[in-house]
């Protein structure tokens, strides 16, 4: 009877240990099968974000932005949301611009029709979605809001072109006399009488 139990117990043991080998095995299969990444691409989840090395069918090796190797369980995996980078057709840009009160009106229109027609002619914007508007009245500053994609989904590239186009703002704003704002604050003294 012992024997029985024991062989029981065992049986039990093994059946729990075997439990995450077999659902990474199919977390596996999932992966290979439904390819929501390959090596190379550069992906993102609750637990892993960086560039996928391996793919075996009890885990998957990715590289982070810092160079660490992680290995992540496929049933892990299988259960996450992956946003894959690599499969982006264009990147999304999207900022704003603190603009003083100070700058009259027909400069900041101006301004805004110099930045878009430089939008549109820059060879690394995508021409379909190019958005530059005055969209908040703020305490001490307007806010140019700014909404494009870039033609690459290389990072490197897309900063090159983010740069550049920064640039370009500031020369846009220097000669159409827009006043960049700047986070202050104004202190009152009141005078005792």
């Amino acid at each position: 009877m012992d024997l029985v139990a024991g062989l029981g117990l065992g049986g039990l043991a093994f059946a729990l240990a075997a439990q995450d080998t077999v659902a990474n095995f199919f977390g596996g299969i999932v992966i290979i099968t439904e390819k929501p990444f390959t090596m190379g691409d550069f992906v993102e989840t609750p637990s892993v974000l960086g560039t996928v090395e391996d793919i075996t069918f009890r885990s998957t090796r990715v590289r982070t932005p810092a160079e660490a190797v992680v290995t992540v369980p496929n049933s892990t995996l299988s259960k996450e949301p992956i946003t894959n980078w690599t499969r982006m057709n264009k990147r999304q840009i999207t900022f704003s611009v603190r603009v003083s009160y100070n700058t009259p009106k027909e400069n900041i229109d101006q301004c805004i029709k110099r930045l878009k027609q430089m939008l549109h002619e820059h060879d690394g914007v995508h021409k379909e979605t190019i958005m530059v508007n005055h969209d908040v009245l703020a305490d001490s500053y307007l806010n140019l809001f700014f909404n494009f994609y870039t033609n690459t989904t290389a990072w490197s590239e897309n900063l090159d072109i983010k740069q550049d186009i920064n640039y370009r703002i500031i020369d846009i704003f220097h000669e159409e006399g827009v006043e960049f704002a700047f986070p202050g604050q104004a202190i009152y003294m009141k005078k005792k009488r």
